[in-house]
């Protein structure tokens, strides 16, 4: 049977192993080999631990610091070795050597536009695994990711320019055709996108294909909701979320029963916010079984939890702290299924945002819609497809 590289090459956390290990079990099921090649060695030792896969440090840059936030995708990867061409050949040589010490013969790429870069070089297919977020629209420029900021049309073409001259100079040196946009690095074999139109951090992105979500891995322990009565809420927070004192304090005051997954939080908050209603964990819970015994959520927005609880058809209130979760953050609350904590304002509504999320039955009739209209798409129907698709096109390379 064949190879097949995963390539995570952006990104934090256990959201992108999460998603990706039911994937790579029904792929060694088929008899295929799965090589990790992560960003986090840590995550993925604590995550994958007793499941038998070997994996790879990915090679990644430190960022640079450039003037204000990220503007568009060809923004964000100017910070992280694009802005030479010098340093970007390194990344795509050292990402080569693993594609040809692993003999990958298909690459699947989670928000890994260099691993894309390399394996171009050498002609081997790929796939995408990545959210909208980490696939920009095939527009030049790549578009604007904060649409709220209105941005001159020069500004974003200066910066596609930068990005693509170094992606440019890296092809030649390998004897490849330039490339006439940055997001035509996204033209693969397989470019259907994981998630969901209402979901795509690009709401303008137009017509596109997707395959649905894998929410989560199915490891983890069942939540062990306080044996109190009332509607019961899970929290997913860490220290980066800027509200997180505020909602802890909103939900001592509720007094619902709350299981919160808090890895991170510092003794002192522990400590600070005990209560009878709280139940506070820093290992992983089962989130298919939170998600269906819980009534609501809040979380900083990450992809997989959020998914999952909108599947089950739980509304949500979102703290995010990061661009990638404040457009999932406004995604979900222009369709009504939750409400969004802007980090970069006064939270002084958070408590009326919070009982809203439990108590208003139009926040929850949103999500129910929504876990309605894809109930069709479970996790084994999703993996099931995509697994058929990568071995379609393996069989193509033959």
């Amino acid at each position: 049977m064949s190879r097949i590289a995963y390539a995570w090459e952006f990104g934090a956390g256990l959201g992108h192993i999460g998603a990706f290990l039911p994937m790579a079990r029904a792929l060694r099921e088929r008899g295929h080999t799965v090589e990790w090649i992560v960003a986090q060695v840590s995550a993925t030792a604590r995550l994958i631990a007793r499941e038998d896969f070997s994996w790879l440090q990915a090679p990644v840059a430190q960022e640079t610091p450039r003037g204000g936030p990220p503007l568009t995708y060809a923004d964000i990867l100017l910070r992280f070795g694009y802005g030479n061409p010098t340093d970007l050949l390194g990344l795509v040589e050292a990402w080569r050597r693993l594609f040809l010490m692993t003999d990958a013969e298909l690459v699947m790429v989670d928000h890994g536009p260099t691993a894309l870069l390399a394996a171009r070089t050498l002609n081997l297919p790929a796939v995408l695994f990545s959210s909208g977020f980490c696939v920009p629209p095939r527009k030049v420029p790549t578009p604007n990711m904060r649409p709220w900021v209105p941005l001159p049309p020069d500004q974003l073409m200066a910066i596609e320019r930068e990005t693509l001259a170094s992606i440019n100079a890296v092809l030649a040196h390998y004897g490849g055709a330039p490339i006439d946009g940055v997001a035509r690095l996204f033209d693969v074999a397989e470019d259907t996108l994981l998630g969901f139109p209402e979901l795509d951090h690009y709401a303008e992105r137009g017509a596109a294909r997707y395959w649905g979500n894998l929410p989560d891995a199915g490891v983890g322990a069942p939540p062990l909701w306080p044996a109190l009565p009332g509607r019961r809420l899970f929290a997913y927070l860490r220290k980066d979320c800027v509200h997180h004192e505020k909602v802890l304090a909103a939900l001592v005051a509720l007094g619902q029963p709350t299981v919160i997954f808090f890895p991170d939080a510092p003794a002192q908050t522990l400590e600070r916010f005990a209560a009878p209603n709280l139940v506070f964990c820093r290992t992983p819970l089962d989130l298919e079984q939170t998600a269906a015994t819980a009534d609501a959520a809040v979380t900083y927005a990450s992809l997989a939890t959020t998914t999952r609880f909108l599947l089950a058809g739980k509304p949500l209130l979102l703290l995010p702290f990061h661009l990638e979760q404040y457009l999932m953050a406004r995604r979900v609350e222009e369709m009504g299924a939750g409400l969004l904590a802007d980090p970069e304002r006064p939270a002084d509504d958070l408590p009326q945002k919070l009982e809203r999320i439990v108590f208003d039955p139009v926040c929850a009739g949103n999500a129910a819609a929504f876990a309605a209209k894809y109930a069709a798409f479970p996790q084994a129907v999703v993996v099931g497809n995509l697994a058929r698709r990568i071995e379609e096109i393996l069989g193509a390379q033959q």
